[in-house]
């Protein structure tokens, strides 16, 4: 499961924050999730208990998911759209050439201390 080295990853990160902003107490931490990454919230969140249960700062603190929807762009025009019903072709120009925008698989985005 690749879920336990990102939250590992998620973990150092939050670390590095802390110990930059002297940080007491994380309360929350806001989270997305690329439109196609492959993350299943449950086991990050249960690595997360698990890694910081002997952790003061981090441990409990709410992990809040956000799944972003796909975007594609159009290689030709560039223009930049969220498809529907798995479009395949650019709603300005018709191309076929499409690429994805939002492909990244997690991110924080944000904490509450």
């Amino acid at each position: 499961m690749h879920e336990y080295s990102i939250t590992c990853s998620i973990i150092q990160i939050l670390s590095d924050i802390i110990k930059e902003r002297k940080i007491k107490k994380l309360k929350k931490i806001n989270l997305e999730l690329g439109s196609l990454a492959h993350i299943e919230p449950q086991s990050v969140e249960f690595y997360y208990g698990y890694l910081t249960k002997k952790n003061k700062i981090l441990k409990d603190a709410i992990l809040e998911f956000k799944k972003n929807k796909l975007k594609m762009e159009c290689k030709d025009c560039g223009k930049k759209f969220i498809p529907e019903n798995f479009n395949t072709k650019c709603p300005n120009c018709f191309s076929k050439k499409l690429g994805v925008v939002n492909s990244e698989d997690i991110k924080i985005t944000s904490i509450e201390v």
